[in-house]
C-alpha cells in the first residue's frame, strides 16, 4: 500500500511538472525505440541541456536505424561534434548494425540482449527496456541515486554501493505506466533532489525523506581523480592554412582531426618556455606545450586546412581550442 502512495505522488508530480524533451515525443512506436537509443547512448556522461540541439540535429540528419548503421564516419562525427566521448558515437553505429544483422532491425526488449551492444552496459540496458519498452524497471543513475540515498537516508560506505541501491529501489514500487515512472524519477532527482541545494518543499516525496526530516542533505563525496597528462603539439602554417592529421596514435579522440602531438613528461613540459595551455578532457587533464614550427613536416595522413573551413570538418573542441590559442602565430 505504502508503495502504491509513493508512486501515485511521483507520477502526479510528473503529469504536471515533466519538462517537454525531443525524445519524449508522442511519435510511432519504431520512432520512440530509436529516440530513446540515442538519447541514452548521448545522454550517457552528458547533461540533458547539452544534449538537446545536438539530439534534435542527429535525428534529423540521420532519422533512424537503417540510416544510423550505414552512415559515413565523417557524417556521423559531424553530427556528433562537440558532444565529446566520441567513442559513443562509434559504438551507436556499431549497435545499429548489430540489431539490423541480428535482431531483424528490432531494437531487443530484454536486459541481456541488449547488454551484448557495444556501449550498452547496465544502466542503458535497464533505461532502454523501461522507457522505450514500458518494463517495470528504474534505472540506477545519479538522480536516482541521490533520492535514494536522502530518502532513506544512507550514509555509511555499504549502504551508498550500487548493488546496495539497486537492491533499494524496490521501495518505488511498481507501475504499470513504467516509462513515465522511471523518467519522473529521474526526473524528482534533475529538477528537485538536486545535488546541492534540493528544493524540498516542491518534493512528492518529502512526507517520506528521512533526510529532510534530519534536515541533513549532504551526500557522501564521490572520489574523482582525472590523471594528469603532458603533451607536445606542432603547429605549421603556410598561407592560413594549418596542418593537421587523422589521430591514428592516441586512444583518446581516435580517428579524429587534431594537430601532430606527442606525449611528454613532466619535467619536459616544465623546462618548456613555449607556450602552454590546459585542456580538461573527460576522463584526463591535458597541458600542451605549442611549438611553432617554420618548417613543414611530412606526415602521415596530414592535410593543410584553412581555418575559415574548420566547420566543414568533424573537428573535436580539443582541436578547435588549440586554433583559438594560436590566433598570434604567424
Amino acid at each position: 500500500m505504502k508503495d502504491q502512495i509513493i508512486t501515485k505522488k511521483i507520477l502526479n508530480w510528473y503529469d504536471l511538472n515533466k519538462r517537454s524533451l525531443p525524445w519524449r515525443k508522442n511519435v510511432s512506436q519504431s520512432k520512440k525505440h530509436y529516440y530513446t537509443l540515442v538519447s541514452e547512448f548521448m545522454l550517457q556522461q552528458t547533461q540533458v541541456k547539452t544534449v538537446i540541439p545536438y539530439f534534435n540535429n542527429f535525428v534529423n540528419k540521420i532519422p533512424n536505424l537503417k540510416k544510423l548503421a550505414n552512415v559515413k564516419d565523417s557524417k556521423l562525427m559531424k553530427c556528433w561534434q562537440g558532444l565529446g566521448y566520441y567513442s559513443r558515437a562509434k559504438n551507436l553505429k556499431l549497435t545499429a548494425k548489430k540489431i539490423l544483422i541480428e535482431y531483424e532491425g528490432n531494437i531487443p526488449n530484454n536486459i541481456q540482449d541488449l547488454k551484448k551492444l557495444p556501449g550498452v552496459g547496465e544502466y542503458t540496458s535497464q533505461a532502454i527496456m523501461a522507457i522505450a519498452f514500458n518494463k517495470p524497471v528504474i534505472p540506477l543513475d545519479g538522480n536516482v541515486e541521490r533520492i535514494l540515498k536522502r530518502l532513506l537516508y544512507l550514509k555509511k560506505i555499504n549502504e551508498v554501493s550500487k548493488n546496495y541501491l539497486n537492491k533499494k529501489k524496490k521501495i518505488f514500487g511498481k507501475s504499470k505506466r513504467a516509462s513515465d515512472y522511471a523518467q519522473a524519477i529521474m526526473e524528482i532527482g534533475a529538477l528537485v533532489c538536486k545535488p546541492i541545494i534540493p528544493s524540498c518543499q516542491i518534493c512528492p516525496l518529502i512526507k517520506n525523506c528521512k533526510a529532510y526530516k534530519k534536515k541533513d542533505f549532504v551526500l557522501k563525496a564521490k572520489n574523482k581523480f582525472n590523471k594528469t597528462k603532458y603533451f607536445e603539439t606542432n603547429i605549421y602554417k603556410h598561407k592560413n592554412k594549418y596542418l593537421l592529421i587523422k589521430n591514428k596514435k592516441f586512444n583518446f579522440l581516435k580517428n579524429l582531426i587534431i594537430f601532430p602531438m606527442r606525449e611528454i613528461n613532466k619535467d619536459q613540459f616544465k623546462i618548456s618556455l613555449n607556450k602552454k595551455i590546459n585542456v580538461k578532457m573527460s576522463n584526463m587533464n591535458m597541458k600542451i606545450i605549442i611549438n611553432n614550427n617554420k618548417k613543414k613536416k611530412i606526415i602521415k595522413d596530414s592535410f593543410m586546412l584553412d581555418k575559415s573551413n574548420i566547420n566543414r570538418y568533424a573537428i573535436p573542441s580539443f582541436t578547435k581550442k588549440i586554433f583559438n590559442s594560436i590566433s598570434n602565430f604567424s
